[in-house]
């Protein structure tokens, strides 16, 4: 059996999705499985027994010629089924005129016309739960449990581990807007670490560069352990050096699936989000999340509310370290 999957178009959706792979795989063990996603989440897929990757890049310039390319691509190949955890109507459209036996999804967009099994979207159901429910209806709600939500990674090799505590940051550039932690706090928190102990890591993408190296400068004047690597990581290497952390800061929804996806301690910085954060927080014990701003209306002033204290006193707490130190 051939299937193909359109996932989500971020990262942190992706990796929310992989519960509901595994059904697919419990469901066809023998199936050969296409998945087409964005450039960026492809090595999400690493090690997880996937037969073809085709990249979707048919947004920007030129984008009905991409388009017919992509479909170009996937006629190379019947499929017996596509899944739609993507939920556009030009995704159902592509399935469709890419000649797939059978297309499930939801009815969003008026699509379901297009779509030969489709459900109607709860927004109120978590994001792990919406991707899974739709496999499953299909499926005639054979399964009752969720299965893990899992990356696979691999020992870093960019970071030195010494014996310290491995503290990884991503408090986000400009570009973040409010989500970011702003810079003021972030270089607050890092004059308070305790980094006898500790040894810190600056993360991020390219637009966290400038915020980064302000934060990697306080450490250094005070000759606190630090090493920092934002925008020098790929996706996979950014998998494998959270996966060996002790304890993520983050407020990046991405790094924060990806953590919990790794078995990797984190805290989750809560300012303005995109979704309801219940309904995308990881269902996992070891996460911990702040959230200061239940009394603020500006969305700029919501994680502004976090202090650098709280943070520090959550790491300490986290770490067993003295925060008297």
């Amino acid at each position: 059996m051939n299937i193909i999957i359109k996932t989500p178009g971020f990262i942190g959706d992706t990796i929310m999705m992989f519960p509901a792979l595994e059904l697919v795989k419990n469901e066809y063990p023998n199936a050969n499985i296409t998945i087409v996603c964005k450039a960026h989440c492809k090595d999400l897929f690493r090690d997880k027994g996937i037969s073809k990757i085709i990249i979707d890049n048919t947004k920007g310039k030129n984008r009905v010629a991409k388009t017919f390319s992509l479909i170009t691509k996937i006629r190379e190949k019947e499929y017996d089924l596509g899944i739609l955890f993507h939920n556009t109507f030009i995704d159902a459209l592509i399935f469709k005129l890419s000649k797939i036996n059978k297309i499930i999804g939801y009815d969003k967009e008026s699509r379901k016309v297009l779509l030969d099994f489709h459900l109607g979207i709860d927004r109120t159901r978590h994001y792990v739960n919406h991707y899974a429910n739709l496999v499953n209806k299909y499926f005639g709600d054979k399964y009752s449990i969720l299965p893990k939500m899992k990356l696979e990674f691999k020992k870093c090799n960019l970071v030195e581990k010494k014996e310290k505590y491995l503290l990884g940051f991503v408090l986000g550039g400009d570009n973040k807007d409010t989500r970011r932690y702003p810079p003021s706090l972030s270089l607050e928190l890092m004059a308070l670490l305790n980094t006898n102990n500790i040894q810190v890591v600056l993360l991020g993408d390219p637009s966290d560069t400038a915020n980064n190296n302000l934060y990697e400068n306080e450490l250094n004047k005070s000759k606190k352990d630090c090493i920092n690597l934002s925008g020098k990581t790929s996706v996979s290497e950014f998998i494998d050096l959270i996966a060996n952390l002790d304890l993520l800061v983050t407020i990046d929804s991405s790094a924060m699936h990806i953590a919990a996806a790794v078995n990797t301690e984190f805290i989750v910085l809560i300012g303005k989000g995109s979704s309801a954060f219940d309904t995308v927080y990881p269902k996992v014990e070891f996460g911990h999340k702040i959230f200061q701003g239940k009394d603020c209306i500006k969305d700029e002033d919501l994680i502004a509310q976090i202090t650098a204290k709280n943070i520090n006193t959550k790491i300490n707490q986290i770490l067993g370290l003295d925060n008297n130190a």
